[in-house]
């Protein structure tokens, strides 16, 4: 079953959007500007593990979220990633077997705009970006 995703994000006026159409687990085409590399062909599994400009792989992460599926596998962890620095030890420890998972939980606008906040931004990217940087893939669950 072919299903179109669509995933966006935004960051004061800029803006990005990423539309995939995906064939069971694997994309099979891909609008996406702004990543290192090409979807088409990759697995979702794959495709979490792809870096590139921040808005476009935030658009993309909001994408993969709505169809992403890890099967178990042998030595496989999940590593949840708040963004610090205890999560970014236990993936070192845990790579290359490791799948990032941040959860979205709540957003409160009366909260601090602090870059540490959990649930900002800004703390999803930092865990995002020290998954990508060791190759692991990461998936953000929007459970909100």
């Amino acid at each position: 079953m072919v299903r179109e995703v669509i995933g966006d994000a935004t960051r004061g006026d800029e803006w990005a959007l990423v539309r995939l159409l995906v064939d069971g687990e694997r994309i099979a085409t891909a609008d996406a500007h702004g990543l290192d590399r090409s979807l088409a062909g990759l697995t979702l599994f794959e495709a979490a593990a792809v870096g590139g400009e921040a808005l476009a792989v935030e658009a993309l992460a909001a994408a993969l979220g709505q169809v992403f599926c890890a099967h178990p596998r042998p030595g496989r962890v999940a590593v949840a990633m708040s963004g610090g620095v205890d999560s970014a030890v236990t993936l070192l420890r845990a790579a290359p077997n490791a799948v990032g998972v941040t959860l979205r939980l709540w957003q409160d606008p009366a909260g601090p705009s602090s870059e540490r906040a959990c649930c900002s931004s800004e703390a999803v990217g930092a865990a995002r970006a020290a998954c990508h940087a060791l190759g692991v893939p990461h998936v953000t669950l929007d459970l909100r």
